[in-house]
């Protein structure tokens, strides 16, 4: 499988398809594999899956910052020797997304972001206290509490299917540890400062009707500096839209890719 090396770090990546390159950002303890719904729904790219720093099979040690995740973004595309892409980020990796456009506006020409808004306290301490028990309770369970803000109550009306996801998710083999969790909640204390006002490429937001971490108002708000962006909502779906919705969610980035 593929890794490069930066900054003492082995940079994990994957690539599926064929055609015009697309790079594809995870969001928080997630991975490359967190893509796997669309995949098969992006007809003629060439994607590119990169796992983060704290996640999947990318290896590094000690404290992990935002500003590093996107200089690996920057570097990869470098080292694929691609120019610029198309960018599609999910969560924290929207805002990667956007971090690597404004710093790096030759990289990046069209990016769409995913569920992703501005981080209020609640939600700050959510995943403080979610990354404390995740050293102290059975995988399952923490994957439990997790989906909780992850997914739309149909998500939760078959126990039987629940207990399936909560064991998938255990015994994935590339699981995020606790600790690497915990590495990657403590980013958030060290926030990249990036003005998004600068950002000259196009953007699409797209938020979930049911998105309790990122909700269409904050994903609205963390995209208002954007002189070109556009917001769209998929209905139906929570935060991981792309797993309850993965059709809607493929047609809007579609739509938005390939406009003229």
């Amino acid at each position: 499988m593929p890794d490069f090396t930066r900054d003492a770090a082995s940079i994990h990546y994957e690539i599926v398809g064929t055609g015009k390159p697309l790079m594809l950002i995870a969001g928080t303890a997630s991975d490359g594999a967190s893509w796997g719904p669309l995949l098969t729904r992006l007809p003629g790219r060439q994607l590119i899956l990169i796992d983060n720093r704290g996640s999947g099979r990318t290896k590094v040690e000690g404290p992990l910052s935002h500003a590093d995740m996107v200089e690996d973004c920057a570097a990869l595309i470098d080292h694929l020797k691609l120019g610029s892409v198309d960018v599609v980020g999910h969560s924290l990796g929207g805002f990667l997304g956007l971090f690597l456009a404004a710093l790096h506006p030759d990289k990046v020409s069209r990016l769409v972001t995913m569920g992703s808004g501005l981080l209020d306290p609640k939600t700050k301490v959510l995943f403080e206290d979610l990354s404390r028990l995740y050293f102290t309770i059975a995988p399952g369970d923490f994957f439990r509490l997790l989906y909780q803000w992850l997914f739309s109550t149909p998500f939760f009306a078959n126990p039987e299917t629940l207990a399936a996801a909560a064991r998938a998710s255990t015994d994935y083999v590339h699981r995020q540890s606790p600790g690497d969790f915990a590495r990657q909640i403590a980013a958030m204390d060290r926030p990249l400062r990036v003005d998004f006002a600068t950002i000259a490429c196009p953007v699409l937001a797209i938020a979930a009707e049911h998105d309790l971490l990122a909700s269409p108002t904050s994903v609205a708000a963390a995209h208002a500096p954007i002189a070109e962006h556009a917001l769209t909502t998929i209905e139906d779906a929570a935060h991981s839209m792309h797993w309850e919705q993965p059709d809607a969610v493929a047609a809007a980035i579609v739509g938005f890719l390939e406009a003229k």
